[in-house]
């Protein structure tokens, strides 16, 4: 566990793994992975998954490369890895919890922390896209594997978190310090209805609050979040 990643765990935090299913430990050839990891990057807007620092060296293991970011400035920390098995993983701070200014710090009165809808839908969004990316080229396969888990969710509030949004009466609060979603899907449909499945999953998590949500209203609002420059 290296500084980053014991950083990124002190607070609430995200954690992905994207499988191709079955496991082959040679899958890609290792001097392909950087490559391959930065034609899959997904770019829609704001960072980049995974964000790829083209000014530092890569992290690289016996069978993986990777990078930690810190980015104290912004509040954004993230670690990554991708393996010759075709494996990525990806450690992420949740975004409220590293904001300096006061609309996105705010914790209302009875919570320890928040978490906001539009962070949930975006970045599953973009999780299923790069599983579509990843399942299409030399490290995917047939079946492909996705787990989410969201840890340090203790007595925190689901707010909205945007300012064109009407906020929630109230937040949601969660009752549990985590959660897991795991969904195994052929690479026939994860390309077909990646962000449909990002908006089940997203839908998924926000019950767990105690919110609500119809499919409809999330794919609008998936729509606004990705199409918006």
């Amino acid at each position: 566990m290296s500084g980053v990643t014991e950083k990124i765990r002190s607070r609430g935090y995200w954690e992905v793994a994207i499988r191709p299913q079955p496991l082959d430990p040679q899958r890609v050839d290792y001097g392909d992975l950087l490559e391959l990891i930065e034609a899959a990057t997904v770019r829609m807007r704001g960072w980049p998954v995974p964000f790829i620092d083209r000014r530092e060296e890569p992290m690289r293991a016996e069978n993986w490369v990777g990078q930690d970011v810190d980015a104290e400035m912004v509040g954004h920390h993230e670690a990554w890895r991708f393996f010759m098995s075709g494996q990525f993983n990806q450690l992420r701070s949740i975004s409220a919890d590293w904001r300096d200014d006061d609309e996105r710090r705010f914790v209302p009165d009875g919570f320890d922390g928040v978490l906001q809808v539009w962070e949930v839908l975006f970045y599953l969004t973009e999780v299923f896209e790069l599983a579509s990316r990843l399942a299409l080229g030399p490290a995917g396969e047939e079946t492909m594997e996705i787990k989410v888990r969201l840890d340090g969710l203790a007595n925190r509030g689901l707010i909205v978190g945007q300012s064109n949004r009407s906020e929630f009466f109230q937040p949601y609060r969660f009752q549990m310090n985590s959660m897991e979603r795991e969904i195994s899907l052929s690479r026939e449909e994860l390309v077909a209805n990646g962000r449909e499945q990002a908006v089940t999953m997203s839908r998924e998590i926000f019950l767990r609050f105690g919110w609500e949500p119809s499919i409809e209203q999330l794919r609008e609002h998936q729509q606004e979040l990705t199409e918006r420059g």
